[in-house]
């Protein structure tokens, strides 16, 4: 048999039964025993030894009384086994029809249909465990887009320098391009922009993998974000931006690795100037009980609340034309998220659209606190 349903209604009703049936052969021969003991007391025993049964020593009354007694008993046994069908289907079915929906949402999701969700009707472990199933199947779609998304971001990345490269080279060698100063120059930014994609990639799946494990040292936090605005200055001088540089001159020193510190500030501040259009970048510092925070503040066209949740994702971007001009290979913000991650700190965004956004990293001081960030 193989229908969990009926096996668990079988089970209970099949203990019922032998429960009723036990009770009713003990009720019944306990109350012999003691109508008996009743006869006796009532000074009967001289008919009980002359004829040595208790059916001899019976009247009619006595006969119908113990009659009627074995009939209430059977149709009380009786009426108690069909409670107990009823009572042994409907839990049988409590139990078993959520968990034979559970597989059959188990099967669809196995078949590929990862919009699979079972109804919660329940706050009790059976519930738990179809709210759990539905967390997962939810995070098993994200993770499926996230991979496709990825996919379709290397594909599109790698495709068009290699195009770009391809098509030039061929030019030269068919001698339709003449390899000129200004031409080779174009060449040497698609290889660059491909050797700055190839990089991310590897320390994006180093970092993941924990293959690439900070170098700690003392961090002094003023100095290095100095080091990244002034080296960053130019390319926000070039769209007319002001970047301020805001610091608490009392920061601690933070125990980090340098590089990917400046790394964190770098892209943080080139997505910024890459969203900015007009108006200042702000680079602040400071630090509350055991975690240091930066953040990086843009008077920029801001992020959609539908964007924010994604915004750290590979290759997504807020502005979808995947342009050069519009935004860079889409791993700048997943390489900060990573990088956080592996100092045992966090980073959110908060940003309304139109109004800019303001992105920060807190990191804990000492690289064995884990700290969280409310967004």
């Amino acid at each position: 048999m193989r229908s969990l349903l009926a096996r668990v209604a079988i089970t209970v009703f099949a203990t019922t039964f032998i429960v009723v049936v036990g009770l009713m052969f003990v009720v019944n021969y306990q109350v012999s025993e003691n109508f008996s003991s009743y006869l006796y007391m009532s000074g009967m025993h001289g008919m009980m030894m002359n004829h040595g049964s208790m059916a001899a020593m019976m009247g009619m009354p006595e006969r119908q009384f113990m009659t009627s007694l074995r009939h209430s008993l059977v149709v009380t046994s009786v009426v108690m086994l069909l409670i107990g069908a009823i009572v042994s289907y409907y839990l049988a079915r409590s139990i078993a029809v959520p968990v034979i929906n559970l597989n059959k949402a188990i099967n669809n999701v196995t078949a590929g249909n990862l919009d699979t969700a079972v109804a919660i009707e329940r706050q009790d472990e059976v519930g738990q465990l179809a709210e759990a199933f539905n967390e997962m199947t939810a995070k098993l779609k994200s993770n499926t887009i996230l991979r496709q998304r990825f996919l379709a971001g290397v594909a599109h990345e790698l495709r068009t320098p290699l195009t770009i490269l391809k098509a030039n080279l061929e030019g030269i060698a068919d001698g339709i391009i003449s390899p000129e100063q200004e031409q080779i120059n174009s060449l040497t930014e698609e290889v660059d922009r491909l050797t700055k994609l190839v990089g991310e990639l590897r320390d994006l799946s180093l970092l993941e993998a924990g293959q690439m494990v900070p170098e700690y040292s003392d961090v002094e936090v003023n100095t290095t974000l100095s080091q990244v605005v002034q080296k960053i200055k130019p390319l926000a001088y070039e769209k007319n931006l002001e970047l301020i540089l805001d610091v608490d001159d009392n920061v601690p020193h933070l125990w980090a690795d340098n590089a990917m510190l400046q790394q964190m500030v770098y892209n943080l501040i080139i997505n910024a100037i890459r969203y900015t259009t007009d108006g200042s970048i702000t680079v602040k510092a400071g630090w509350h009980e055991q975690d240091v925070y930066i953040d990086v503040i843009d008077t920029g066209i801001g992020i959609a609340p539908a964007d924010s949740k994604h915004i750290f994702d590979y290759f997504y971007r807020v502005d979808q034309a995947r342009s050069k001009k519009s935004g860079g290979t889409g791993l700048g913000l997943a390489l900060v998220k990573q990088m956080v991650t592996v100092h045992g700190g966090q980073v959110c965004v908060t940003s309304k659209l139109g109004q800019g956004s303001t992105f920060t990293v807190r990191l804990p001081l000492n690289k064995h606190k884990r700290c969280t960030l409310s967004p």
